[in-house]
């Protein structure tokens, strides 16, 4: 959890949530205001996002290597216990 008083979202990097002042970085091509999502640069720029490892699946993996629909199973924020 964030550690800004009374703040229940999560915290990033330095302890603190986007709203209190975590650091965001951008792509580093020229002029691009999008997140970096890999080796510095966004998906737009050539960062690669994983892939579900079942056959002839392209959906994104989520955990284990695999999308939901082939059983990653996620982690619910509602469940989590502080």
């Amino acid at each position: 959890r964030c550690s800004s008083e009374g703040c229940i979202n999560r915290a990033q990097q330095g302890g603190v949530c986007m709203k209190h002042g975590a650091a965001v970085k951008s792509c580093s091509s020229a002029g691009c205001p999008n997140r970096v999502v890999k080796g510095g640069v966004c998906v737009r720029h050539g960062a690669k996002k994983k892939r579900c490892s079942s056959t002839g699946c392209m959906n994104q993996s989520q955990s284990g290597g695999v999308c939901k629909r082939h059983g990653a199973e996620l982690k619910s924020t509602a469940d989590a216990q502080p």
